[in-house]
């Protein structure tokens, strides 16, 4: 079973391994980011906030295999236009197992259960099409494609959009 939880000073190494083209994927690759900043962050106890959040994902026995994360957007006028984007990163060892639709699912529930809000979204790559089945599974409904809407790896990339509303 998957679960979320606060990072702790001890998830850190794990949650490392973003930091690098075969630990992040080749979906989730944005360019080298500092340890010491994860570190930081969750020694700080910053990691749970209203404007944006990360939580660690922990299989059915207690190990940390990835972690979700939260930003809040604005799509209209505050406080009803907000809307939090979420994002999932499991470690490369622990991926196809459905931690990534389970912690998606989970952490949708968390934000509607806390947070003043109506909609969660979240996009990935057209070409992600694992982490679109992950979505569907997580009970997101995909909405459109934005076009050329990230910057990475040198390209401008598609992007599928998906939202999960309040009470789906």
């Amino acid at each position: 079973m998957t679960e979320l939880r606060p990072a702790t000073p001890a998830d850190v190494d794990l949650l490392a391994q973003q930091n690098s083209p075969e630990g992040a994927g080749m979906h989730s690759w944005w360019g080298y980011r500092s340890a010491a900043a994860i570190a930081a962050r969750v020694s700080a106890a910053d990691s749970i906030g209203e404007e944006q959040g990360m939580l660690a994902v922990v299989d059915e026995g207690g190990a940390v295999v990835g972690d979700v994360s939260w930003v809040r957007l604005g799509n209209g006028p505050p406080p009803q236009g907000y809307c939090y984007n979420i994002g999932v990163w499991i470690a490369a060892q622990h991926r196809g197992r459905g931690h990534g639709a389970e912690a998606q699912r989970q952490l949708a529930a968390y934000l509607f259960e806390h947070f003043y809000l109506e909609r969660v979204e979240a996009s990935t790559e057209i070409d992600n099409v694992g982490e679109q089945r992950a979505l569907d599974k997580a009970g997101f409904t995909r909405e459109g494609v934005l076009r050329h809407a990230w910057f990475r790896g040198g390209a401008w990339r598609d992007i599928v959009l998906y939202s999960k509303l309040r009470g789906e």
